[in-house]
């Protein structure tokens, strides 16, 4: 893939992710309840996971999606740091919700994907 491929991919991931992170934020504070920040936090904390959240989701449909080769090294470009980056704060709740995202946006692609093969 070229690199203005590479690029265009990265900027539709992050828009994407920019775009919807309210929603999954708000999502992620209804059902685990409101994030705790300290004195110097930012004013809806909340959106920090929500971006992490669509930004797995996102990089995982896309990298399937748009990715022609080497999908597999794009897909865990992605997915990949984000999801140490829980594991290592101890966020478990955080990471079982992020791989579930970027499963079930693999998924979503892989459907996309044979929908596509079996019409064209």
């Amino acid at each position: 893939m070229s690199r203005k491929k590479q690029f265009l991919l990265f900027l539709g991931v992050s828009f994407a992710a920019i775009i919807f992170t309210p929603w999954l934020g708000s999502l992620y504070e209804r059902y685990l309840g409101p994030a705790s920040t300290g004195f110097w936090g930012p004013s809806h904390p909340e959106y920090f996971a929500g971006f992490i959240f669509s930004f797995l989701f996102f990089g995982s449909l896309f990298s399937w999606l748009f990715a022609l080769e080497k999908k597999k090294k794009y897909w865990l470009s992605y997915t990949l740091p984000f999801l140490i980056f829980m594991l290592l704060l101890g966020a478990f709740e955080e990471l079982i919700i992020g791989i579930g995202l970027v499963f079930i946006g693999w998924l979503l692609a892989k459907g996309i994907l044979l929908i596509k093969e079996k019409t064209g």
